[in-house]
């Protein structure tokens, strides 16, 4: 009996495996094609581990209007070409990421600050999105996420010059 049950659990194993194999070779993986069904299942996969991190710390710094233009300075130095100036993501006419560059200001992808700077630190692993703790110290990340926080508020990219000001 106990063979018929390894058996069976053999088969069952050996169909799941074929089944995943086929349609990840059946799928479309072009950076400008809507992805498959598999692909959005991975893709959402890695991305809830890398949301799960750091999400009950808090911002240490306030928004003030230096934190904020500093926070401006580094995101036009290191985020603006993928996420653009209003931190909207990926547009139809420009450069085609895939996963998707996603919007910094929309609710509808409403991360806590303490997410927010454990992505920009590690990056997320199989995306385009680099880690920056090399780049930027933990303040200056801090200071992104300010001003991510002010685009958002906002609803849009505020009036004024879109280059640093001292």
């Amino acid at each position: 009996m106990k063979k018929a049950y390894a058996g069976l659990g053999l088969v069952l194993v050996v169909m799941v495996l074929v089944f995943a194999l086929g349609s990840f070779f059946r799928e479309n993986w072009a950076a400008s094609q809507t992805p498959g069904v598999l692909e959005r299942f991975l893709v959402r996969w890695v991305l809830s581990s890398a949301r799960q991190t750091g999400a009950e710390i808090k911002n240490p710094l306030l928004p003030t209007e230096e934190n904020l233009r500093e926070g401006r300075e580094f995101y036009e130095q290191q985020c603006v070409f993928c996420h653009g100036l209003d931190g909207r993501g990926q547009r139809p006419d420009g450069i085609q990421f895939y996963p998707p560059v996603p919007s910094l200001v929309e609710r509808d992808n409403e991360l806590t600050d303490g997410q927010r700077h454990f992505i920009v630190s590690n990056g997320i692993r199989y995306t385009a999105m680099p880690s920056f703790v090399k780049v930027l110290a933990p303040e200056q990340i801090w200071k992104v996420i300010l001003w991510l926080r002010h685009l958002s508020d906002q609803g849009q990219f505020p009036a004024g010059p879109r280059t640093s000001e001292k």
